[in-house]
């Protein structure tokens, strides 16, 4: 674990009280340190006052949508980790936040096990330590080689999908192995797609293991 969870400073943004209450309960008994607002504006004024690590957030609300939330909050910091909570009418800004590399995930609503969450969590935190000490890049073939190839434009969820698919997996036993539903690997897919150049799984692994081989 990158930290420990007495230090893990999570918000939740939401304006539906019962799920903000709900998610709130779950976080502080997982051990995380938990804040909620009940819009953007309450969010932002909670993060100047006390500095966030993970911030989970709605993205339709009034007065401030999860958009403008996320980049508010990368203005107090840069390293912040945002992931966003969609519904059906919102999935496709989501996938297009992330592919635009502004959110570090997404999840649908209704969230049918919180652990996910907690996975997701503890990823981003991953992601956030690394960001902290750039002196200290991974080992393998593109710090080796000099070179800056698309793998990098990929999170930690997409390069876990990607070496499941290489694998030979489905997209129904992807699903079932890191607690995600069909649909949302499927739109985690053809992000990878899209970072990667490729129009089908099976391009996509001829390019993975090309890389992780070479």
């Amino acid at each position: 674990m990158v930290a420990t969870l007495e230090k893990t400073r999570v918000m939740v943004v939401d304006d539906e009280v019962d799920l903000l209450d709900n998610l709130k309960e779950w976080l502080t008994s997982s051990g995380y340190e938990t804040m909620a607002a009940r819009d953007g504006r309450e969010a932002i004024a909670m993060a100047r006052q006390t500095p966030v690590e993970v911030v989970i957030t709605d993205l339709r609300m009034p007065s401030i949508n999860g958009h403008d939330l996320a980049a508010l909050l990368k203005d107090l910091d840069p390293r912040i980790e945002i992931i966003f909570l969609t519904g059906q009418g919102t999935m496709e800004d989501a996938i297009l936040a992330l592919r635009e590399g502004k959110v570090f995930d997404f999840l649908q609503k209704p969230l049918k096990d919180l652990r996910q969450l907690n996975v997701i969590i503890e990823k981003a935190l991953v992601r956030r330590h690394r960001t902290a000490t750039p002196d200290r890049p991974e080992a393998g073939p593109a710090v080796i080689a000099g070179r800056m190839p698309a793998f990098d434009l990929l999170n930690v969820r997409e390069r876990e999908i990607l070496a499941l698919l290489i694998k030979g997996f489905d997209n129904r036993s992807i699903a079932e192995r890191i607690a995600l539903s069909e649909k949302t690997v499927r739109n985690h897919l053809s992000v990878i797609y899209e970072k990667l150049g490729v129009s089908n799984r099976t391009q996509a692994a001829l390019r993975a293991r090309d890389f992780w081989l070479s």
